[in-house]
Order: C-alpha cells, then sequence, then structure tokens
C-alpha cells in the first residue's frame, strides 16, 4: 500500500490557536464627527459647497473613513456592511513583539512630556504580550483572516515586521493567505543609528538595521507595475547587443558579423537605424578628435569625453535616438543604454528610510515608504486600508495620491495624531466613526455578560456593590463613606440622572453622604454646565460633593484575564479612574458686522484636566506649572460646528495645536462673521493631548437682528 503524503500540509500551531475562522457581525458604526477641512480660515464652508469642490456625496460607504475602536470588531462591521472583497491594498504595522515600552511624547514650551501608554493602547504603544508568544499570535491570527476576506481578488497586503516575530507570522501568512500567494519578503531601512554600541568591547548581539515587509496577494495571478526608485538613477552605459538566448529568427549580418547562435536584441530594421545614428554622431563629434586636447587625452578618458558627448547629443535630439556601435577588440556589437532618473526596485528598499520622527509618535512610518507601497500596488481611486493605524501615515499618502482609505486604531491619541495630520494636508472630507454599541461589543468580547458589568466595575474601583440599587455601591476612603454610582453600558450619564442620586444620596442610609462619585462610559454633552446649572435652580442645598470620572477602556482587557470574581480584588491597583475633564465656553459677544452680517466671538473660558496620566510625579508638577502660565496649552485640537444637531458633529473649522514638532497653543477665542436672521445651536469640540475629548455646546440667537 502506498502512503500518500499531502503536499505543503506544514502549519504553525500553539495551544490556544483558533479553530474557527472569525465571522462578520451584524455591528454598524456610529458616525462621531464628520471632518470637513478647513483649518483655521475665514469663511464657514458647508456640506454643499464641498459636495460641489470634490464632487462627493456625503455617504458613510463613500466617503473615506477613520475608525477608533477595536480593529476585530471593525472588519467584523466591515465585512457585515458589504466591504468583503472590496479592498486594494492592506497595510499594517501591528505590534512587534518586542518587549519594548513606548512612550507617546508631546512637547509644550521647551518641555517634553512622555504619556505611557494605557493598557487598551498596547496595541498601539506597548508591545509587551504577558502571555508570551501564543498571545500575540492569538491577537494576529483572526484578524488576517478577515483582512483576506476584506482584499479583493486582485489586492495586496504588506505586513511590516521585525526579527522579533517575522518567522512566526510568515507561517501563519502562508496558511491564509497561500505559499503561492507569498511575493517577496523586502528588507526597509530602520533610520536612525545610534552609536551606543561602540563603548562595549563585547556585545551579545549586533545591531538591527532593518525592518521586513512580507508581501501577499489574494491570487497567484495578480500582476503590478515594477517598482520604481526615484531616488537613484541610471547613468547610461554600454551593453552588448548579442544575448544567448537560441532564436534563429533574430540572427541577421551586422557590421559584417552573423551569429551562429543566440541572437541579436532588436529586430533588423530598428538595429539598422541605431548603427546609422551612431555614424551621424561621430561625423558631428569628429571636429572634437582634432584638438591638441583631445589628442593629449588617454584612451580612458577619450572614451568618457565622447561618451558625454553622446549624452548631450541625445539630449539635443529630443532623448529618442538609440544608438549601436562596433568597438575594436569586442566579438559583438555594442547598444546604448539610456540614462534614466529612476532604477527598477529589487527586495532591498534601503535608499529610503522606513521610520519618522516629525509628529513624535512611537514607532511612526515615513511617508517615502507608504508612498512607495501605495504608489506602486495601488491606482488612483482605489481603496487602501490600515487597522492599526497609528499616526495615520498610510492615510496621508492615500490622500495625497488619490486613493480611498479607511483607517482604525483604538488609541484616541492615534486618532487625534491622524485627525490633525489630514487636516493639515487640506484632505477631502473624513468620517471619524466608532462602532456602535462599542461597550457591549467589548463585553462580548471580554467573555463577560451585560448584568455583571456594573457589579464587576464597582469591584474594580474598590466599592461594595449595593443589593437594594442597581449600579450603587459604597467605598471606604480613610474612614469616610462615599456612594458610588455605575452607569450601564452605551448610556452616557445625564445631569438629569446625577440630580436624582445626588438626592438619593444625601438620605440613604439615614446618614446620608457626604460624596456621590460618578463611574461613567460617556457623558451627555454640556453635562457640566446642565449639572451646575441644575444645582444652581435647585429648590434646595446641595449637600453631597458630585465627583464625576470616566471608566477606562482597558478595563476590558483586564475582565478577559479573570476566571472568577475572587480574582477581581487582585486587579484594583492596575486601574486607574479618572476625573472627567471640565470644560466651560465664553457666553458668545455679538456686535453689528458688514453686509447684513454679525461679528461673533466665542470661545473656552474653562478647560480643566484633573488628572494628568504621565510618567512621574516630577512631570504633573511641571504640567501644572505650565497650566497655571498658560491655561489652555494642553488642548490638542479645537473644532466647531456652526450648526451642531446633538447627533453628529460637523467639524466645519479647525486648529490644531501641533504643526508636526511645533508646539503653538490653541486661542482661547475665535471670531466668525454669522448671517442674520438665524439661530446657531454652535458646538466646540475640543481635544487635549492625553486623549480626552469634550464637546459643549452654545446658542446664539440672530432671528430678531436685521
Amino acid at each position: 500500500m502506498v502512503n500518500v503524503r499531502k503536499k505543503n500540509s506544514a502549519k504553525l500551531t500553539w495551544d490556544a490557536k483558533p479553530r474557527y475562522v472569525t465571522n462578520p457581525k451584524y455591528i454598524e458604526f456610529q458616525t462621531v464627527e464628520v471632518v470637513l477641512p478647513n483649518p483655521t480660515r475665514d469663511q464657514i464652508v458647508t456640506r454643499s459647497s464641498l459636495t460641489t469642490k470634490y464632487n462627493i456625496e456625503f455617504d458613510g460607504k463613500k466617503m473615506n473613513r477613520l475608525i477608533w475602536g477595536n480593529n476585530l470588531l471593525a472588519m467584523q462591521a466591515l465585512l457585515a456592511s458589504g466591504y468583503e472583497g472590496r479592498i486594494d491594498l492592506i497595510y499594517i504595522d501591528p505590534p512587534f513583539w518586542t518587549n519594548e515600552t513606548y512612550y507617546s511624547k508631546f512637547q509644550i514650551e521647551d518641555i517634553e512630556i512622555n504619556k505611557p501608554p494605557s493598557t487598551i493602547e498596547r496595541l498601539a504603544y506597548k508591545d509587551v504580550w504577558e502571555g508570551g508568544i501564543d498571545s500575540f499570535l492569538d491577537m494576529l491570527y483572526p484578524r488576517l483572516q478577515l483582512m483576506r476576506r476584506l482584499l479583493n481578488e486582485g489586492g495586496s497586503i504588506f505586513v511590516h515586521l521585525d526579527y522579533h516575530i517575522g518567522h512566526y507570522v510568515k507561517l501563519i501568512m502562508d496558511e491564509i493567505f497561500g505559499m503561492d500567494n507569498f511575493r517577496n519578503e523586502i528588507i526597509v531601512k530602520r533610520g536612525r543609528k545610534k552609536g551606543l554600541m561602540y563603548q562595549f568591547e563585547k556585545v551579545e548581539r549586533m545591531h538591527t538595521s532593518n525592518d521586513t515587509l512580507l508581501w501577499y496577494t489574494k491570487s497567484s495571478s495578480s500582476k503590478f507595475r515594477h517598482p520604481l526608485s526615484h531616488s537613484e538613477g541610471i547613468n547610461p552605459k554600454w551593453m552588448s547587443f548579442w544575448s544567448n538566448v537560441d532564436r534563429p529568427t533574430m540572427r541577421y549580418e551586422l557590421f559584417g558579423i552573423t551569429p551562429s547562435r543566440g541572437q541579436w536584441k532588436w529586430k533588423k530594421e530598428r538595429a539598422t537605424k541605431a548603427v546609422e545614428n551612431y555614424r551621424k554622431f561621430e561625423l558631428d563629434f569628429i571636429n572634437d578628435t582634432t584638438t591638441k586636447e583631445y589628442q593629449l587625452l588617454t584612451r580612458r578618458e577619450a572614451e568618457s569625453v565622447k561618451n558625454n558627448k553622446l549624452r548631450e547629443y541625445w539630449k539635443i535630439n529630443g532623448q529618442k535616438l538609440e544608438f549601436i556601435r562596433m568597438r575594436e577588440g569586442l566579438k559583438y556589437p555594442e547598444y546604448w543604454v539610456e540614462p534614466k532618473d529612476h532604477k527598477l526596485l529589487d527586495n532591498l528598499w534601503i535608499d529610503i528610510e522606513g521610520y519618522d520622527y516629525s509628529s513624535d509618535y512611537p514607532t511612526e512610518k515615513h511617508l517615502d515608504l507608504l508612498d512607495r507601497i501605495i504608489t506602486s500596488f495601488s491606482n488612483e481611486g482605489d481603496l487602501v486600508a490600515d487597522f492599526f493605524a497609528g499616526s495615520g501615515t498610510t492615510l496621508v499618502v492615500a490622500e495625497k495620491k488619490g486613493r480611498q482609505w479607511i483607517g482604525c486604531d483604538f488609541s484616541k491619541v492615534a486618532i487625534q495624531v491622524a485627525r490633525s495630520r489630514l487636516v493639515q494636508i487640506d484632505s477631502k472630507p473624513f468620517l471619524i466613526e466608532n462602532i456602535e454599541n462599542y461597550q457591549r461589543q467589548l463585553i462580548y468580547l471580554s467573555g463577560s455578560r451585560i448584568y455583571e458589568i456594573q457589579g464587576i466595575v464597582l469591584k474594580l474601583y474598590g466599592a461594595s456593590p449595593r443589593s437594594d440599587h442597581l449600579g450603587l455601591g459604597m467605598r471606604d476612603v480613610d474612614g469616610l463613606l462615599e456612594l458610588v454610582y455605575v452607569s450601564y453600558p452605551d448610556r452616557p450619564v445625564t445631569a438629569k440622572k446625577v440630580e436624582q442620586l445626588e438626592a438619593l444620596a444625601e438620605g440613604l442610609d439615614g446618614i446620608g453622604y457626604t460624596k456621590l462619585v460618578i463611574l461613567g462610559w460617556d457623558y451627555e454633552y454640556n453635562y457640566d454646565e446642565i449639572l451646575r446649572e441644575s444645582e444652581r435652580v435647585s429648590k434646595r442645598i446641595w449637600h453631597t460633593k458630585v465627583v464625576s470620572k470616566t471608566i477606562p477602556l482597558e478595563i476590558y482587557e483586564y475582565l478577559r484575564k479573570i476566571k472568577s470574581t475572587d480574582e477581581i480584588d487582585s486587579l484594583k491597583s492596575s486601574i486607574k479612574f479618572y476625573e472627567k475633564p471640565y470644560l466651560k465656553l465664553q457666553r458668545p459677544q455679538i456686535q453689528r458686522g458688514l453686509d447684513g452680517k454679525y461679528n461673533i466671538t466665542l470661545g473656552i473660558d474653562r478647560y480643566v484636566i484633573y488628572n494628568y496620566p504621565v510618567g512621574d510625579e516630577n512631570q504633573v508638577r511641571v504640567i501644572q506649572e505650565l497650566v497655571k502660565k498658560r491655561p489652555f496649552c494642553l488642548i490638542d485640537y479645537l473644532a466647531v460646528d456652526w450648526n451642531y444637531n446633538g447627533i453628529i458633529f460637523n467639524s466645519t473649522w479647525q486648529i490644531m495645536r501641533r504643526v508636526g514638532r511645533s508646539s503653538n497653543s490653541i486661542p482661547n477665542h475665535i471670531t466668525k462673521d454669522l448671517d442674520c436672521g438665524k439661530l446657531y445651536n454652535i458646538g466646540i469640540r475640543v481635544a487635549d493631548i492625553f486623549g480626552n475629548d469634550a464637546i459643549s455646546t452654545v446658542t446664539v440667537d440672530l432671528r430678531d437682528k436685521k
């Protein structure tokens, strides 16, 4: 009996490897902001004006999309909404499993601030995987499966890696995309080199100066333009006109030579014309050979002079002539290879940098690298995606090259950096989206249940859940009891709800509580102002201090580790609940303007960050001193919607603190001319360098103005 063995059956296995392909879920996207790039200009742009300018429709399925959230959920939602087989090019730069911690850096005046990554930002910043190599593969494997489904039949995927993990990923790429669809392993130069190695007589390993790009396609029949290097050219040169490829029909007499084997490289008519072209050049050049200076040259020097003259002759005559000559001492004629301002590339890409550091974003990739990938492996109008978008380099290049794009990252800092870079290049309008019912989806991913989550969060905060009131608990802080409320997932905390809780806290348990802590996933717009106004107009005096905090999304990462409720106590110290920043707008100033308009001045009265998630206490003190001098120096982005509907924020005017490494501050007020006869509900969105995002609104009534 013959033992039949399977071909190409080798696969990478690990204990937790998923056995089934991840299926798309019916998850919808929620538009958070429509960004209509209009940085610091006087005019107000509208959807209608931009529709005319860019010839676009404001349709979520047709506009470019920047998605905040878990990319596994985002890709499932894209598949469920009809994106299967629609993406032409995917580039991803997943974590490298280097066991290094990447800090995001911010420059304020001459002070550099380091923000350590939160747990939820580890995929973007902190390249540490507690479960070892298995946990990295657990993360990447299902995502690559979804990317293959999103890629069209003629599309490519580039995965950026280094020596730590590349050999493992190569095996799972072979499995998912097929060994026949592997195209190249491309070597990329890392960039900055440090000379620290020279101070040691002996070292553990050599300096690493390259990364790797694994290039796969979905189909083995896909063809692409040859990548070109525009940073290196090709000088003209002479090459043999004879080839050892045996074609009898290409053997004819040239300079009295008829080859008995092999072939000439061009057809006879073309070759004859090229011989005549060179003969005419020599007739033109013969005057130079009679000069005394030329007669004193060596043979090599004379050849160099003649070749330079030939290049000039070629340029003068339209850069189209071809030349063939017969040189003394050679067996076969030569043909002239014209100069080029570029050269064909192989898989060694060391003529460009792999990394850039202009945005102070860790592991930011260089524009030249993404330019080469996008230009060479996609066409204008194609859809390009990056599901580990980081600082948005892929999206910026795709925008500049006339491609459509989708970007995704679950670091809010990354989303803010990418948004600012796109606005700075005056991109076409794009959407910022998150995943609808995102908290609910993350709870499902963590393996928890919706009805359990409020009690778990209370315990992680250090509070004991109450049995008589859902979502309420008590925490003992140095002998003082505080009442703690946890909001329900996907429901923003409202000022009205907090007012009810404060009234309850005053008389609860017959003693009342002097402090009420609100733990919210999200808060309604103008929450702080509405709450303060509710207290001001209340018929009673509020005796309970309300402290509003946000629930960090890294809770879900910890939930995945919890095997029983007994383990919750051990995680309390790992999770930090930061107080919600406070945003208050100035009262609008209205003055009569020109041409039937009114001049409106509005801006920020106060923006307070209560907790600074930075590296050490010394930096906290430095920031506190900076904020005393410049209260708005931590604001990174300010956008205005001149007619905010309370649902989707149409950002029609933006200003950014940072342009590259600039540290210019955001102004605390803006002035615009508005048409009279209208009621304006103006929304102002503020994002700070730590990833906090807040919206507040103000009403300007010009209906009775003339």
